[in-house]
């Protein structure tokens, strides 16, 4: 069988799509350029050491490409992070006569990655977006002072490279001085300034999705996170499974409007002032609890791979019930803290953990990635 190659396989994103491959009899790779990451020791895996994609792109595609010259079989693409599809867009045709590449042409994968284009598809379609002015210079950033209620957001059109030196997704400005001192050291990544829209983390769904060259929704997810760290700007460490149909059919459709094929999160936030889902982002591959899906029987990963091979099956939607997905240490470590400021209470932590609850890497049938985890910690004591 054509084997899955994770790329960037460092954390429990990658892991969801490992253990969600693996446990249905599909052989995996895990590539990252550390030799202790957290898909590279699973259990269902074979480890590749891969140069790092966001800092030598080129040599990560070279280096894909010599992978892929040596397997039996044409091996099927899945990218947990913007910079290996950045990476290998440019250079798809070269990368192709190895591997199935689940994810939209490079033309359309570029404009599904700038969130300016996700703004403008959303606007087509009516779909709601916080208010936003796309900032150019210092006059549209005065004018986003003027017309725009605080606390804002600046969020970058160049998302990797912001990422990589401010560590952190966006930046938030809560008056006009706080927004031009943002401005100015982040201009080079062309960022949009938009309104936060109000209500705590548990207002930020998602629709979860794999969707075949045709635009065919062969498997959707939704949920909503519980609490991220850092808390309103960041990454899930707590989330829950719950199906919304209505939420799903809104997300296709602006999907629709992008013509987008691959795995995708749609993230959008439910606004209770008018009870409508403004959109976040779309992140254009799999995203942080992948395997909160699996755990409903959406196995997103699977359902990618059988079509990528040509064997795909019939569409699968919708899962009854709720069930939780934490990142316990960090989720513990953070909300006793957050308990102890006041920030949070005790009841409402302890409501994450309701059963049925996993974990994106503790698992008893998987427990390498879980040392691995712990090493780290005592390392960063």
């Amino acid at each position: 069988m054509s084997p899955a190659v994770v790329l960037q396989a460092s954390g429990p994103n990658a892991l969801g799509i490992v253990r969600s491959l693996g446990r249905v009899g599909i052989p995996v790779i895990a590539c990252d350029h550390r030799p202790g990451a957290l898909g590279l020791v699973s259990r269902y895996t074979q480890a590749a050491l891969l140069p790092d994609a966001a800092s030598e792109p080129e040599r990560f595609v070279d280096a894909l490409i010599r992978l892929g010259e040596r397997l039996p079989q044409r091996g099927v693409l899945f990218a947990t992070h913007d910079e290996a599809l950045a990476a290998i867009g440019p250079r798809e045709t070269e990368v192709d006569p190895y591997f199935h590449r689940p994810w939209s042409p490079w033309k359309t994968m570029q404009r599904v990655l700038h969130k300016a284009e996700q703004h403008r598809a959303a606007i087509r379609i009516g779909f709601p977006v916080p208010r936003t002015v796309d900032a150019k210079d210092e006059s549209d950033v005065a004018s986003a002072a003027r017309e725009l209620r605080f606390p804002v957001v600046l969020k970058p059109d160049d998302a990797t490279g912001f990422r990589r030196e401010f560590r952190r997704q966006v930046l938030e400005a809560r008056n006009p001085d706080e927004l031009r001192a943002s401005w100015e050291s982040a201009a080079r990544y062309r960022p949009s300034i938009s309104e936060v829209i109000p209500g705590d983390d548990a207002a930020l769904w998602t629709l979860g999705s794999y969707r075949d060259s045709r635009g065919r929704p062969l498997a959707s997810f939704t949920g909503h996170k519980l609490r991220q760290w850092p808390p309103s700007f960041g990454t899930a460490r707590a989330a829950e499974a719950r199906w919304d149909a209505d939420l799903a059919r809104r997300c296709h459709e602006l999907l629709d409007a992008m013509e987008f094929h691959g795995i995708s999160q749609v993230e959008v936030k439910r606004d209770a002032r008018d009870g409508r889902d403004y959109l976040i982002e779309v992140n254009p591959r799999s995203w942080l609890w992948i395997g909160l899906a699996t755990s409903c029987g959406i196995n997103i990963p699977e359902a990618c791979h059988l079509d990528a091979i040509g064997h795909a099956r019939h569409p699968v939607a919708g899962h009854s019930g709720d069930r939780r997905w934490t990142l316990l240490f960090k989720h513990l470590a953070a909300s006793i803290r957050e308990v102890q400021r006041g920030e949070w209470s005790t009841g409402a932590f302890l409501g994450t953990l309701r059963p049925p609850v996993g974990d994106g890497v503790i698992d008893p049938r998987d427990m390498r990635p879980t040392i691995a985890q712990l090493k780290g910690y005592l390392r960063r004591g």
